[in-house]
């Protein structure tokens, strides 16, 4: 594709995410995949789609399609907008994770990326655009979708208590927001849950200020307030998969760059999947959570 097609592209994606806003929408089918940070692995994207494409409702990516290694950011990202423009956002479902913005592209290798195949480093800027648009979170089959989890505020006692009690409060979010600047939805992006919490509802996370862990406690409330069954996120380098909190945060880790398994999550009803392509390209199937 032309750079004029690119840039097309990416204008016709953005027009697409402002129909939606912060929230993509609630959405129930009976065959999903999710499919969590890409970062470049073109091959693992393209083996989503040709697994998947002819046989699912719904394909959920979890966003980080840029940065990392290998440096297919563009094309990996052009190939999934692509997709997504073809259905119009109602088959291939695209959120936004946390290296998709400034604050990581400079960083982990997007713009260095850009200024190669576009000979100016002017273009991020368009890319810099689409992202301040790309949406925080969508629901699949009772399921929050997010990059990252579940934010926290200060109340008025300057305690960290849940930073948003219903899926409204993600539809109220600054919209376009280029870092974000907003902090409950730069922790959508950026935060992470941990076993062990306890009574405990958030605590800083190494990944810098204004990001935090999250536990049970929090999760329970979230769920209970909303009605929702769980949380299905991605972020997080694990192998493949990882389960959290009594098996009500589910993560998946799509990428290859890490040296372990690239995970794509498939839930036909009641069957869940865990589908792992090795470093060496071996697939695995495992039944369950």
């Amino acid at each position: 594709m032309g750079e004029e097609k690119i840039f097309e592209l990416l204008e016709k994606s953005k027009d697409i995410f402002k129909q939606h806003g912060t929230f993509l929408g609630e959405y129930n089918a009976q065959k999903v995949v999710f499919i969590g940070d890409t970062h470049g692995a073109l091959e693992i994207t393209k083996y989503a789609f040709d697994k998947f494409y002819d046989k699912v409702d719904l394909m959920v990516f979890l966003g980080d399609y840029v940065d990392r290694y290998p440096p297919l950011g563009v094309e990996n990202l052009q190939f999934i907008l692509e997709k997504m423009v073809e259905t119009d956002a109602k088959k291939v479902l695209v959120l936004r994770g946390n290296h998709e913005s400034p604050l990581t592209n400079y960083y982990y290798g997007f713009v260095e990326e850009v200024k190669q195949k576009f000979g100016d480093e002017s273009v991020y800027e368009k890319f810099k655009d689409l992202f301040s648009y790309m949406p925080y979170a969508a629901v699949v089959n009772g399921y929050l979708c997010v990059h990252g989890g579940l934010p926290s505020r200060v109340d008025n006692d300057g305690n960290l208590v849940l930073g948003i009690n219903s899926i409204d409060d993600i539809k109220k979010l600054t919209y376009p927001d280029v870092e974000p600047s907003d902090s409950i939805a730069m922790q959508i992006l950026w935060n992470d849950p941990r076993e062990g919490l306890e009574e405990l509802t958030f605590v800083p996370n190494i990944r810098g200020e204004g990001t935090y862990y999250f536990g049970k406690k929090v999760v329970d409330q979230f769920l209970s307030q909303t009605g929702l069954k769980g949380i299905i996120r991605g972020h997080e380098a694990v192998d493949g998969f990882r389960v959290d909190i009594d098996k009500k945060v589910i993560t998946v880790f799509s990428s290859i760059y890490h040296g372990q398994s690239a995970g794509i999550l498939y839930i036909n009803g009641d069957e869940i999947k865990r589908i792992l392509i090795a470093q060496d390209k071996t697939v695995y199937e495992v039944g369950g959570l």
